[in-house]
């Protein structure tokens, strides 16, 4: 709640419209920010007309924060402005594309220099688009900010539901002894849309749906349900663990299997020739004593037959001796924790039939575990821990480093081939992933 000015480079882009000024602006309303002043900056607008496009979206109360400066990151000189801020504390927000990220650092960087301003640095995903490009932008960032200055954003750990799994598994104790190999199957971890890339071509045909999401937004999902509890609730204490995590796991080439939904090539901007995955699905084993010998299955997608993300905890099934007995196989527990569209937290369970015979087939019931109150935007929760300087939820530079290791031999080996098979559009995807989980007597599931 500090007096500072926010300075958002891509300050009239679509990320900033959609999801920066209006969790700024909501904050603020709400009286838990206090911004000496919020700079846009971008390389066309006219001034007038943007202030005046904030005032009619978000009030006049907002709008008396805001400025507008046309800044063209590849010009050292349209970085002066930050000359004139040197009372405050300045927050840089980089929403801009990942290929001018270097450069904007590297001005702001040198304006810097002679200002002894408390300073801190948000990057936007993707950071890199491999191991090497990664540590590249992380060796240019400490060239001129220090690591607790740095806060690499991953929006998906913004969400409610997500941060759920924390709390969930540590302050029930009833989990702790059953949440490990000897109860737990499998997990899946699913991130599935049913709408295609929706305007952004340039940047997906680039990186796909592997790096877009499952480098990211999906292993660390699987970092929060795997991780050991932290000695304290301490931001560094619990990257720590999550780093343990990414440091114990493995995947294989044959656990990898890619999709591309039927007429991709044919959309506006896309290479006719394009190999862009447009769905990928992996196993992925975590070697330490908890999770050795659980597969960890993830998978994402684009033009699928349902928009939902979830993450279900899959526990072992009853002996077989109990199909004897009951004439039927009793369906394996289940933790649902569901991230999108609705926000929940279901523990699937079965049991006898109302009115039906002692000995006879259970039914698979679901508790919801739903919360009363209005969670908060990802984004809104994000940018407060910024502004409180709380690094919990956003990414340290190992963290990053070894999320993009894990899988660099992987993109090693699409070098050589990239075997892409295509999938109808309202499908789950291509048989292939089918196929990744049912060889091992399991299957995908969606609640």
């Amino acid at each position: 709640m500090s007096d500072f000015v926010f300075v958002l480079f891509g300050g009239n882009g679509d990320l900033a419209w959609k999801k920066i000024h209006p969790s700024l602006s909501k904050l603020y309303k709400q009286g838990k920010i206090k911004p000496h002043k919020i700079i846009s900056c971008s390389r066309e607008a006219n001034k007038e007309e943007f202030l005046s496009k904030i005032r009619e979206h978000f009030g006049d109360q907002y709008a008396s924060i805001c400025d507008y400066i046309n800044v063209d990151v590849t010009k050292l000189a349209d970085f002066n402005f930050i000359k004139s801020l040197e009372k405050h504390e300045i927050i840089f927000y980089l929403s801009i594309p990942p290929n001018l990220f270097e450069i904007a650092i590297k001005n702001i960087g040198h304006i810097l220099l002679d200002m002894p301003n408390k300073r801190k640095i948000v990057v936007e995903k993707p950071f890199g688009y491999d191991l090497e490009s990664a540590k590249k932008l992380n060796n240019l960032l400490h060239t001129f900010f220090i690591e607790k200055e740095i806060y690499r954003i991953d929006h998906f750990l913004g969400k409610e539901s997500v941060q759920n799994i924390f709390s969930f598994r540590f302050a029930n104790y009833i989990f702790e002894g059953i949440w490990n190999k000897n109860f737990i199957d499998h997990v899946q971890i699913s991130a599935l849309e049913d709408i295609g890339v929706e305007g952004r071509y340039a940047y997906y045909d680039k990186f796909g749906a592997f790096k877009d999401m499952i480098q990211n937004h999906l292993t660390q999902m699987a970092t929060f349900v795997a991780m050991e509890p932290p000695c304290c609730m301490d931001a560094e204490e619990i990257r720590n663990e999550k780093v343990k995590v990414l440091r114990t796991m493995r995947i294989s080439l044959e656990d990898v299997t890619l999709g591309r939904y039927e007429g991709y090539t044919l959309e506006p901007g896309v290479n006719k020739s394009s190999k862009t995955e447009t769905f990928a699905a992996v196993k992925l084993y975590i070697d330490n004593l908890r999770w050795y010998g659980v597969p960890f299955y993830l998978r994402t997608g684009k033009k699928l037959k349902s928009k939902t993300t979830q993450i279900i905890i899959a526990f072992k099934r009853m002996p077989g001796s109990f199909e004897k007995i009951l004439g039927c196989c009793p369906k394996e527990n289940k933790i649902v924790i569901k991230i999108t569209p609705t926000t929940d937290i279901e523990l699937r369970l079965d049991v006898r039939a109302p009115n039906a015979d002692f000995l006879s087939c259970p039914l698979e019931v679901s508790m919801s575990m739903e919360g009363s109150r209005e969670s908060s935007e990802a984004y809104e929760t994000l940018l407060l821990d910024i502004i409180n300087s709380n690094q919990t939820l956003f990414l340290r530079e190992d963290e990053v480093e070894l999320a993009w290791g894990l899988y660099q031999s992987i993109f090693d080996s699409w070098e050589k081939k990239k075997d892409v098979e295509l999938y109808e559009v309202g499908s789950f995807g291509p048989k292939s992933a089918k196929e990744l989980i049912k060889k091992d007597g399991r299957q995908w599931y969606i609640f």
